[in-house]
């Protein structure tokens, strides 16, 4: 991925390399854009498509929680003996990636329970109409639709917090500093969930 150049406001210097910011805004679109790939909950139903969408979504947020987890271990080690201004905004973005991270693994632990309640449904699909079996069906359903929606609150709340931290380090007034100082965060994407043809 290029990357950002830096950018110049009236009356405003940035300490924390622009580039840098642009990539923590970039993460927080990542997250919003994978809560908003969740299926609708008025859309689930007790078919095997739940489980096929679930398990992209599944991939999706992994793969977030690598991407961030390496970012930060690599801003980490540039600044292991770091000290001035420039470290120390360093390890606050190392603390709000890893913050993320956190919260993502919240997001996961709930579709975790989400795919185990889509395969009840799925196994429940099989078994012979009764009013029991529907009366299970809908309970099922309703605690999959459930960790469903905990999820996508979960991945905007950290996205909405990672776009925050971001604008705050942007703000930070700037330190004097040499331009060979700077370190940058590794924007190797995550590998995107291969979509299923239904």
């Amino acid at each position: 991925m290029t990357k950002y150049s830096r950018r110049t406001f009236p009356g405003v210097r940035l300490s924390f390399p622009y580039d840098q910011v642009s990539q923590l805004h970039s993460l927080a679109e990542r997250i919003h854009n994978a809560a908003d790939e969740l299926p609708l909950t008025d859309s689930v139903h007790s078919g095997v498509d739940n489980l096929d969408d679930l398990d992209d979504r599944v991939r999706d947020v992994a793969g977030l929680i690598t991407h961030l987890t390496t970012a930060a271990a690599f801003a980490a080690r540039t600044v292991r003996r770091g000290r001035g201004p420039e470290a120390d905004i360093t390890r606050r973005t190392v603390a709000q990636l890893t913050l993320t991270v956190g919260a993502l693994g919240y997001a996961l632990a709930d579709l975790g329970e989400a795919v185990a309640h889509a395969g009840a449904l799925h196994q429940l699909g099989s078994l012979p109409r009764s009013a029991q079996r529907a009366t299970a069906i809908a309970s099922a359903r309703s605690r999959l639709c459930a960790r469903i929606d905990s999820t996508r609150h979960r991945l905007n709340q950290a996205g909405g917090r990672l776009h925050q931290q971001a604008d705050r380090l942007a703000a930070v007034p700037a330190p004097a500093r040499s331009p060979s100082t700077t370190s940058t965060i590794p924007v190797t994407p995550p590998r995107p969930a291969a979509s299923r043809s239904r």
